[in-house]
């Protein structure tokens, strides 16, 4: 079908008009379509289904399709929409009506008349200036006012209803009819069930309990016509005070009593206020005083009775008194002189409550409830005798007291009781008690009184310095070790209390013992310690110190060389530990704070990790630590370890900052190393790499250093590599780690790093897993992961270049996609199709599945950057070199110098041999490239004119600094982020003068775009932490690798 000729016309009320001539196997059809919004609301067509097909016909429908594509477009007609319309009238019915008003006459009056039924109370209006006309539809009314509207009542009114037009008295009546005419007209067309709904004819305005409240208000202090349901009519004034009311009380009659009120009243309720109308006043009773008098007089004037009373026999005038009368009497002028009311007051309910032990931990209840001479139980159906006045809320009370506390003969027993049930046994005791004796009297049997609720354990903790160690006493009130266990096993189940073995219960409402709590829980320590003294490594410092800060309801103690500790861990700006000179002017002011903290460190024996973000400098606040160890009079010897592709970058550093320091490197084959080792007693420092150190590690068993610094941190990650065996088996004074990325993947690293600074401190890995890996990534639990932020914050350092170095450029990062041409795209699919069925088919995991399902997913990725990876016969092209190749040239041809990092050295050759052909010189850097050569190319890079520089991700990503570049490239997605911006942060560091471009390449609707997403969903917990996020290809569960395929 073919759609032409199509015209729109758009209505005053955002609607719109559209038709065309729809042609249809040779003939042509006019169709016709009534739109609001995107809905159609009516339709018609000159083909011969138009009036009988059921719903559109097929042209109306290809009408609509064209219609809505046609809107869609950019360059279509622009359409007022209905917001527009409505701005633009009502600002010209607000001037019109402002124009109208400056030519009115005298202001028009809103009068009204309350109409009060049994049932209702109504208001009538009536509007005008001298004389008054009634409103005959206040719908109509609202409308008019609403919009305006000239409207005329006879020969002496016609006005323009707009507010303005009203008297300024009138107003706030005003508001309030046109809110409630207007809301009753919305729910009135919402439940209109005919289609065709007419408008409401509103002559009384109903008023409900809420808007009798607003209503007299309002009027409060005015002067209203009241008309009765007697048709008897009262001018009243509004007047905000409870009525001065007397009720007579006399004897009628040889056995009855006659209770009468004053005068006729005229009542009705409010929502909360009760209204009293006599012949001059309308009382707005206040809230109390509705709620004593509503019922009484609801009662007393219900059908205008001429008498206004009622009689009451003998036998029910105790009752009468106790729940009329006393209520009533706040309120009213009792006048009973013919009568002692007195002589009517009923026997008061009294009780009493006998509390028993059964001797096994449980408890039982007797009570009794009395009137006079009359006893019995509670909740019991029992019959009193009918001259017996009951309280019937009073007991009604008692039982529901008794069965909030006790199980009502569910035992067998003959009263209320409580067993296997020490939670309810401690309720009782301490909220209960206090309620029963409010209610009666209360009595203990001599084993009931030994059921005692003990306040919590007095907690006082005293903690001294003593060399490199923390002693501490923990005082817990004498109690014992394993009551202490016990103890604190229930407090951290959320309990209120612990039972003793005495019967007894200790409260646990208590801060103190959330200290020992945490004290135990996070200093590893043993219940049976407390009581003694004992000791913790002085690295424990700050992590109790803020334990003991919060905890409340302890009384403590800290000698002074503890608190000079602390004092000195919180405060390392202000610290007296002086730059070495020939640094002074070199280091910036974070630098400066960064090596105050190691010497703060280190002066208490601590190590740590300076984690700061990549191109901060980590390496020359490390020089200048060991430059002022070299200013010491004792000579010292420290050792560097690194990765190889550093070592001679750590060397170059200390030769341009600390030329004075005798340094040497570790390097050349084993006998050189060997002979270099053998000559260091006058070796300031010691350069090696973490595969040369486990390779001399013997070479090494002899030798003592005072700082052992490992670069890079994240190498030994793995706590059971031979590196990381390594560098722990090295004699050292203490010990630093330099890393930008401390967790890459798992918390696992994070211990083992800290298992090579001070071991123990993160306590055995065993333990660590447990009580904080598994609680923080797998249970996601809060309170784990801000225990091990206190743990390890004193002894981590971690400053982001956006936080310290305001001065460094912006870095913009940028996505560009490239899409597959159809023979890359068939080979994608293909492969993608086979692994998501290998994937569906896995039951469990298995070393061997893995290792398929990685070298499967390797394979797409190579697809991704150029089939050619991965299969030698494919003849087609590769769209992401285009694309990387046409960034290349652009970014030459405007004189920028380009960093290009790919995981894939394969792939580099590809992009170098296409280089070649477009005579684009370059350097290119792989885990093959020489140390000497690596070095050499980094320097000539900064100065030289080569524009682009081919790097590997794992062989250059780190330790290197190549400032001079502008631009980076990375061609493929790593799983590892932290990996990516590390090599990112060779060019975006210290140095960089320039704004630094950053481009992702990814290959639309594959594995590579999905792995941006993951990164993004997995990073949280490495943020939390401490740094980036990535992700690790063994964490990925079976459904993250699924939607990795999804397309």
């Amino acid at each position: 079908m073919r759609v032409s000729h199509l015209t729109t016309n758009t209505f005053w009320k955002g609607e719109s008009g559209v038709s065309a001539l729809v042609e249809d196997q040779g003939k042509e059809y006019k169709a016709n379509l009534h739109i609001k919004g995107s809905q159609v609301f009516d339709y018609s067509c000159s083909c011969a289904q138009g009036n009988s097909y059921r719903g559109m016909c097929p042209h109306c429908k290809a009408l609509f399709e064209v219609y809505k594509e046609q809107e869609s477009n950019p360059g279509r007609p622009v359409l007022t929409s209905q917001q527009t319309r409505a701005m633009i009238r009502e600002y010209t019915n607000r001037e019109v009506s402002r124009i109208m008003s400056e030519g009115e006459e005298e202001q028009v009056k809103l009068s009204l008349s309350l109409l009060v039924s049994k049932r209702e109370v109504k208001l009538e209006f009536k509007l005008g200036r001298d004389r008054l006309y009634m409103v005959k539809d206040l719908a109509a009314f609202a409308n008019a006012v609403e919009n305006g509207t000239y409207v005329e009542y006879g020969k002496n009114l016609a006005f323009h209803h707009t507010p303005s037009a009203f008297a300024k008295e009138s107003r706030p009546l005003l508001e309030f009819v046109l809110e409630i005419v207007n809301a009753y007209c919305e729910h009135y067309e919402q439940f209109q069930k005919s289609s065709f709904s007419t408008k409401p004819v509103l002559r009384f305005l109903n008023l409900s309990r809420a808007n009798r409240d607003r209503f007299f208000g309002i009027m409060m202090g005015e002067t209203l016509e009241i008309e009765d349901y007697k048709g008897q009519k009262r001018q009243l004034m509004i007047v905000d005070r409870n009525p001065d009311l007397k009720v007579t009380v006399k004897r009628q009659g040889r056995d009855g009593v006659l209770v009468s009120v004053d005068r006729e009243l005229l009542t009705f309720e409010g929502e909360h206020r009760l209204y009293l109308a006599d012949m001059k006043y309308l009382y707005c009773c206040d809230q109390s005083c509705s709620e004593a008098l509503s019922i009484f007089l609801g009662q007393m004037m219900e059908g205008f009775k001429p008498s206004y009373e009622t009689e009451i026999n003998d036998k029910d005038m105790p009752l009468f008194y106790e729940r009329v009368l006393k209520r009533i009497a706040a309120y009213c002028t009792i006048d009973s002189k013919e009568l002692d009311l007195e002589a009517y007051k009923p026997e008061e309910l009294k009780a009493r409550f006998d509390f028993d032990s059964d001797g096994q931990g449980g408890l039982v209840l007797k009570p009794t409830l009395s009137y006079g001479d009359y006893s019995f139980q509670p909740v019991e159906d029992e019959r009193l005798p009918r001259t017996v006045c009951r309280d019937v809320p009073g007991e009604f009370r008692i039982s529901r007291l008794i069965t909030r506390y006790f199980k009502y003969k569910e035992y067998e027993s003959e009263y209320p009781a409580i067993r296997e049930d020490e939670e309810a046994v401690y309720r009782l005791l301490t909220s209960g008690m206090s309620e029963f004796m409010a209610l009666g009297e209360v009595y203990f049997s001599e084993s009931f009184k030994k059921l005692k609720v003990l306040p919590p354990p007095k907690v006082s903790i005293g903690v001294r310095s003593v060399g490199n160690w923390l002693e501490l006493d923990v005082d817990t009130a004498g109690l014992s070790g394993e009551d202490l266990s016990r103890l604190l096993e229930v407090y951290s189940q959320k309990k209120k209390y612990y039972r003793l073995k005495s019967g007894e219960f200790i409260s646990l409402d208590d801060n103190g013992l959330m200290t020992v709590a945490k004290l135990i829980d996070g200093l590893s320590a043993d219940p049976d310690m407390f009581g003694k003294s004992f000791r913790l490594p002085k690295y424990r410092a700050l992590y109790l110190d803020s334990i003991l800060k919060e905890g409340n309801g302890i009384t403590l103690y800290r000698d002074q060389l503890y608190k000079a500790v602390v004092r000195g861990m919180k405060s390392v700006e202000d610290s007296d530990y002086e730059v070495p000179l020939p640094l002074r002017h070199v280091l910036r002011g974070y630098q400066k704070t960064g090596y105050r903290w190691l010497k703060t460190l280190d002066s208490y024996g601590f190590g740590g990790i300076l984690a700061d973000d990549m191109g901060l400098g980590k390496t020359i606040q490390i020089i200048a630590l060991l430059l002022d160890e070299a200013e010491k009079k004792e000579h010292t010897t420290s050792l560097i370890v690194c990765p190889a592709s550093l070592v001679y970058n750590w060397e170059n550093e200390f030769h341009i900052f600390a030329p004075s320091l005798n340094v040497a490197t570790i390097t050349g084959l084993a006998g050189e190393r060997e002979e270099l080792l053998m000559h260091t007693d006058e070796v300031d420092v010691l350069i090696t790499s973490y595969d040369l150190l486990k390779r001399d590690i013997d070479l090494y068993k002899d030798k003592s250093f005072r700082f052992q610094v490992i670069d890079e941190a994240q190498y030994i990650k793995n706590a059971s590599t031979q590196s990381a065996k390594a560098v722990k088996n090295i004699d050292a004074e203490n010990r630093f780690a330099l890393t930008g990325t401390p967790i890459e993947n798992r918390l696992s690293e994070l211990w083992s790093i800290f298992d090579f600074l001070m071991p123990g401190f993160l306590f055995t890995y065993r333990k660590f897993k447990k009580e904080y890996e598994l609680p923080i990534v797998r249970d996601q639990e809060r309170p784990v992961l801000e225990s091990l932020h206190r743990l390890i914050g004193p002894f981590l350092l971690r400053r982001l270049k956006k936080d310290v170095l305001k001065e460094l450029p912006d870095k913009l990062e940028n996505i560009v996609y490239s899409a597959f041409d159809k023979e890359q795209k068939e080979l994608y699919t293909a492969n993608a199709f086979q692994l998501k069925q290998e994937l569906e088919s896995l039951e469990g995991s298995s070393g061997r599945d893995n290792i398929q399902i990685l070298a499967a997913l390797t394979r797409l990725r190579q697809i991704c950057c150029d089939p050619h990876l991965c299969y030698e016969n494919y003849k087609g092209g590769s769209a992401k070199l285009e694309t990387c190749i046409d960034l290349v040239r652009n970014g030459v041809e405007g004189g920028h110098k380009i960093l290009l990092f790919s995981q894939f050295t394969s792939m580099l050759e590809v992009i170098a041999r296409r280089l070649r052909k477009e005579a684009i010189p370059y350097y290119i850097l792989t885990g093959a490239t020489p140390k000497e050569d690596r070095l050499h190319m980094v320097n000539s890079f900064k100065d030289d004119e080569i524009p682009l520089f081919l790097i590997s991700l794992k062989a250059g990503g780190t330790g290197l600094n190549l400032t001079a570049a502008d631009v980076v490239i990375h061609f493929d997605p790593w799983w590892n982020v932290a990996a990516q911006n590390q090599a990112t942060d060779r060019a975006h560091r210290i140095g960089q003068e320039k704004q630094v471009s950053v481009f992702k390449l990814i290959t639309k609707g594959t594995i590579e775009e999905n792995i941006l997403k993951l990164q993004e969903s997995k990073k949280d917990l490495a943020d939390q932490i401490i740094t980036e996020g990535t992700v690790s290809l063994s964490n990925l569960t079976k459904e993250d690798l699924m939607g990795l395929l999804d397309i």
